[in-house]
């Protein structure tokens, strides 16, 4: 039987076909296949944005050896860190990849992913959107971030070409690779570089982009869609390799739609009036992590939610939580209020120690020439209840973000603040 994972199997299945295409180059399934007859599976590499670092992948799934994608931009001594934890700790049998967590509110840890969990969350998006014989997936995300390692997956499994960034991102190269495809998987930082543009216009075939490794504020899907960009919200982690719930593809572009469950993932979670941590019951989860922390066959995540008609809502993160003055506050809730507001780019909200309220509500924020901090409070005092309220403030012109595109949380909180004046 015809192996999904098997690079071999798809050059017999479709030598011709197109495999990887970059700016300049392309590479059919059989002349893949020929490259990786040459050269032994690696077990750790450092994921470099390159045609070597995907047949890096393809070698050891096709090979059966487990492999680890170590990201390339992390400093030395993580890197020094993940690749030694990885060296000194035995996988178990059914091991295909690790992966390291983003590390956004701590250190990050090694998810072992095996090869059914690969192949089922391959299944459970190709059930979800379909294929379509034209189709090729823009991939300018690292393969050591689970949404850039599932486009190899799902694209080798069914025998489709991906179309490769070869470089950090570059908005003009991915603007280019862009007219070529159909489907897209974007972090929400990527959609702002193209969105920044104002003569970008996403091409008539691109079908659908997904945007996922982080919450999208609201302002952005709302740019997003006056522009025509038919993206799809999804909702899933390094321990799911990605997806587990999305969007549907017939409200592309709709920042309304709701976040609907592939095939097979089954969540439980909280109600509207109290949130409550997701778990999640699904083929695709890993087996565990590299400290031997189980994952399958149900992972309690970190993110609040609840359902609502079948419709999954992520509500915030557990760990993000302020609580100031005896008072919950959620920043996705509090950032979605400072994105909306004239001038404002990009926003973080995090807590501040202190003596009398316990934290305070902080945000940093990245404006341009047109934000007018008097009229901004204003209209956060009339949008916001008072305990959530953000009472320091951070101007910069860029916020700290982590390799994997998210914002960096443990660094933007470091960063110096002033007092917010209300009594305008």
């Amino acid at each position: 039987m015809t192996d999904p994972l098997s690079l071999l199997d798809a050059a017999r299945d479709a030598p011709d076909r197109i495999a990887i295409e970059t700016a300049s180059r392309s590479w059919t399934f059989a002349a893949c296949a020929a490259e990786i007859a040459a050269a032994p599976p690696a077990s750790v590499i450092v994921a470099t944005p390159s045609i070597d670092t995907v047949l890096a992948v393809h070698a050891a799934l096709a090979a059966r050896r487990p492999i680890a994608l170590l990201h390339h931009r992390l400093p030395a001594e993580e890197a020094r860190r993940q690749r030694a934890l990885v060296e000194r700790t035995p996988l178990p049998p059914d091991a295909a990849v690790v992966l390291f967590t983003s590390g956004s509110t701590g250190a990050a840890r090694g998810v072992v992913l095996s090869r059914a969990a690969l192949i089922a969350a391959a299944e459970a998006s190709a059930q979800h959107l379909g294929w379509r014989d034209d189709d090729r997936w823009l991939l300018a995300l690292s393969l050591a971030h689970a949404g850039g390692l599932s486009i190899v997956i799902r694209c080798l499994a069914a025998r489709r070409p991906i179309a490769l960034c070869d470089r950090d991102f570059d908005r003009g190269q991915v603007a280019a690779l862009l007219e070529r495809c159909t489907l897209a998987s974007l972090v929400p930082t990527q959609l702002a570089a193209l969105l920044d543009d104002p003569t970008w216009r996403p091409p008539a075939r691109l079908r659908a982009v997904l945007l996922g490794g982080a919450a999208a504020p609201p302002a952005l899907l709302e740019r997003a869609a006056r522009r025509g960009v038919p993206f799809l919200a999804t909702y899933g982690m390094t321990e799911s390799l990605g997806q587990l719930a999305t969007a549907p593809p017939d409200r592309a572009g709709d920042a309304s739609a709701p976040l609907v469950a592939l095939p097979g993932v089954i969540f439980e979670t909280g109600s509207r009036a109290a949130p409550a941590p997701i778990r999640v019951r699904a083929p695709m989860l890993a087996t565990c992590y590299l400290d031997g922390a189980p994952i399958a066959p149900v992972f309690t995540t970190a993110d609040l939610g609840y359902l609502d008609g079948g419709a999954l809502h992520v509500a915030g993160r557990s760990d993000d939580v302020i609580i100031t003055g005896g008072e919950n506050v959620q920043p996705a809730a509090v950032e979605a209020v400072l994105t909306a507001t004239p001038g404002v780019r990009a926003a973080c909200v995090f807590g501040l120690r202190d003596e009398r309220w316990g934290q305070l509500v902080a945000a940093a924020l990245v404006v341009d020439p047109s934000f007018d901090p008097t009229s901004a409070a204003e209209r956060w005092r009339a949008a916001l209840p008072g305990h959530a309220l953000p009472r320091r403030l951070a101007l910069c012109a860029a916020l700290p973000m982590l390799p994997t595109g998210k914002i960096d949380r443990r660094a933007t909180a470091a960063l110096p603040t002033s007092a917010v004046d209300y009594r305008g």
